[in-house]
């Protein structure tokens, strides 16, 4: 019946079946063909999505949403493009901190891609930007969306694994900002080679006065939500609806750039882009009880333990795997599926929950740009209006300086964990 199993996912997942459906139908027939009691299949997918800290995910996405259409993220942006000034491949840089200024709002690497990539592009290539390069920088520098709390990919491993959600904020915080820097370090070695700049001269400081001081209720967002959960007064699920609260506020009354009609048009927009999340989560909940039902997790246990008992080796096998699981699966079906299959060897080789959730995420963020499903390269390359092919080719050399941040995270965990301990 294993070999039905996967033989059966494997050609759904080769004709191109969404990943939901594809763990999900799988799942159902294996379920009905091995006898096991049919009621299983609608309580397993209710109960993948019966808890409370999953809803953070809808409205931490509507949030996203919000503060691009009421003038939050055009401001961040602004502000970042001031500090920067006139440096080579400054416009670059400003993507890259448009990106993690986003991240510590939306928690989503599409939301990040469509609204930066929406706001810079067409102003990188004004100023002389390669449009394949701009666009590959948003597009590698987006999935920060996904390690920069708040993130939507913490909830989902806090949840799966009952570590402490805020643990994992504190140790994402440092990891991307390593991310981020190294993709900094690139475009700025790319950009000076090829000559790429941002204004024509430097920005006084008046200027960079009123940047700040236009950005100053955007850049409020992250400090009250990030401020909240570390001071405890507010859980990350209540934090996603002050989130929300914050920006329609702000949107509506103070940047006066949102309508009550703009705020309906979210809705539905969010509304859609989170119910695809949850039927992802809650198919791969049914997936990972029928692995768990054959016993897949323990097979693997034991089959990684009689290669090795290297604890670095392991983790370069892990590591391996979740990359190649990350070129063909959406990041939420990677965590519900990998994560239940992987902790118990890492408990084994005695690695922390919080690390570990760190080394998941930051592969699934990788997975978000990796050809040739990166969900992430699929929005800049629509927004950059350029085929997939080509920016394929483009991400590559990103793609092996974000895997450089993996080592890091992965092998020097106190780089990220000493706000934890």
């Amino acid at each position: 019946m294993k070999t039905i199993f996967f033989v059966i996912a494997s050609v759904f997942l080769v004709i191109g079946l969404p990943i939901a459906f594809t763990i999900g139908f799988s799942s159902t027939i294996y379920i009905l063909l091995s006898g096991i009691t049919p009621q299983i299949i609608i309580q397993r997918l209710f109960t993948g999505v019966n808890n409370t800290a999953l809803l953070a995910i809808p409205f931490f996405i509507l949030a996203g949403e919000l503060m691009n259409t009421g003038g939050i993220a055009r401001r961040l942006v602004n502000l970042a493009n001031m500090c920067v000034g006139d440096l080579h491949g400054s416009l670059a840089i400003v993507a890259i901190m448009g990106c993690m200024f986003f991240a510590a709002i939306s928690g989503s690497g599409v939301a990040t891609a469509a609204a930066i990539g929406t706001i810079l592009l067409p102003e990188m290539e004004k100023n002389g930007y390669d449009k394949t390069f701009a666009t590959s920088v948003i597009a590698t520098a987006s999935p920060i969306g996904v390690i920069i709390p708040p993130s939507i990919s913490f909830i989902i491993y806090g949840v799966l694994t009952g570590t402490s959600i805020t643990d994992l904020y504190l140790a994402g915080i440092p990891s991307g900002i390593i991310m981020g820097l190294l993709l900094i370090g690139y475009s700025y070695i790319v950009c000076k080679k090829k000559g790429y700049r941002g204004h024509a001269q430097k920005t006084s400081a008046k200027e960079k006065f009123a940047a700040f001081k236009d950005a100053i209720w955007a850049l409020g967002t992250p400090l009250i939500l990030l401020g909240g959960v570390f001071g405890g007064i507010f859980t990350p699920t209540e934090s996603a609806v002050v989130a929300v609260v914050y920006s329609i506020l702000v949107g509506v009354f103070i940047y006066r750039e949102m309508s009550f009609k703009d705020i309906l048009d979210t809705f539905f927009r969010s509304a859609r882009m989170a119910a695809k999340i949850m039927i992802i989560i809650s198919c791969a909940t049914l997936f990972a009880y029928v692995l768990t039902y054959e016993r897949i997790p323990q097979v693997i246990v034991e089959s990684v333990s009689t290669l090795t008992d290297n604890k670095y080796i392991i983790l370069i096998i892990v590591n391996v795997i979740l990359l190649i699981a990350g070129t063909f699966m959406e990041t939420g079906a990677i965590l519900i599926i990998m994560v239940p299959l992987l902790m118990p060897l890492m408990n084994k080789i005695g690695i922390d929950p919080v690390h570990f959730g760190l080394i998941a995420t930051v592969n699934t963020a990788i997975g978000l740009v990796t050809p040739p499903f990166g969900v992430c390269l699929f929005t800049a390359a629509s927004v950059g209006k350029i085929p997939v092919e080509k920016l394929s080719k483009e991400v590559l050399l990103p793609i092996f300086v974000m895997i450089i941040g993996l080592i890091i995270v992965t092998f020097i965990p106190q780089a990220i964990m000493f706000m934890v301990n």
